[in-house]
């Protein structure tokens, strides 16, 4: 009788043990609205959950890589736009002085304008971003361009990964930008900063057939900036469209995880409450047939 009896509590103990878990698990997935909290809830789920969450940080290593690159060549672009507002204003001051109707006070008050504009290009010629000079390709600890206007840089192209296997490059060979080439050189092209110290020469000398010539000059060196700047714009419009295509892969992997990781909500609220009920059911249940069996054993 006794065993019985025993046979009957340990059966009624585990109809409520289980009614308890099962509603302890729902109220945590109603709560969390999570629908795997560990392997053994769907361990082929969990799998593609973890292949997805991988994917996902990849990706947001990559946008970081894109962030730098395009701060890196927006740096470079604001420079460029810069010097040629520069050469721009020193043309416009060069044809107005080349002409008779200016004296040697008028061009050596020109002269101070010009030095300025000389010390503005060396300034963004050296321009830097998070600590790195964006034109001095590989050496880029130190400023690429000397104050005598020399270019002191190297000619390395910097690649970044910007998606899976793809590599992006994020300078200019500067060099090029800022002094001529062999076959510019024999044309008689001189490098930029040198450019304007000739302008700057002539007025300071007040030698109205050397500025004629350096506006030839300045106009060489004004096209070169113009094409830098649109090879600059090609990069980032590249690189920027690569980000676009990540984040748009990466809302669709993280829709995919949730699809995954995350309760439907009217799902894990109504699976609480049938549980939370069959709990009480299962309770009054073993109440009533525990309470008769405990007077029979007393008896």
């Amino acid at each position: 009788m006794r065993v019985a009896e025993n046979q009957r509590y340990r059966q009624v103990n585990e109809k409520v043990a289980t009614a308890k878990g099962n509603n302890a698990r729902a109220m945590d997935t109603a709560s969390s609205m999570k629908a795997i909290r560990d392997i053994s809830d769907d361990p082929v789920g969990l799998t593609r959950a973890l292949r997805y969450r991988d994917q996902i940080s990849s990706q947001d290593q990559h946008v970081k890589n894109i962030e730098m690159s395009k701060g890196y060549l927006e740096t470079s672009e604001q420079a460029i736009s810069s010097m040629t507002e520069n050469l721009m204003r020193a043309k416009e001051l060069s044809i107005g002085m080349a002409n008779d109707t200016n004296n040697a006070q008028s061009r050596d008050a020109a002269s101070r304008e010009i030095r300025e504009i000389i010390d503005e290009i060396v300034m963004l010629a050296n321009s830097n971003y998070n600590g790195k000079f964006v034109f001095g390709g590989y050496r880029n600890q130190s400023p690429p361009i000397s104050r005598d206007g020399e270019y002191v840089g190297d000619d390395g192209k910097i690649f970044v990964e910007v998606a899976p296997g793809k590599f992006s490059q994020i300078n200019i060979t500067a060099r090029d930008l800022f002094t001529p080439t062999s076959e510019e050189q024999e044309k008689g092209h001189v490098n930029m900063i040198h450019s304007l110290q000739r302008v700057y020469d002539a007025l300071v000398t007040n030698d109205k057939f050397a500025i004629q010539h350096g506006l030839s000059e300045l106009e060489f060196h004004l096209d070169k900036v113009t094409s830098f700047q649109a090879t600059i714009g090609g990069m980032w419009n590249s690189i920027n469209g690569t980000q676009n295509r990540i984040n748009r892969e990466t809302e669709a992997v993280k829709g995919r995880l949730s699809g995954i990781m995350d309760a439907d909500a009217f799902a894990a609220v109504s699976d609480f409450k049938k549980t939370e009920t069959i709990l009480q059911s299962t309770l009054v249940a073993a109440n009533k047939v525990l309470q008769p069996s405990l007077l029979n054993f007393l008896q």
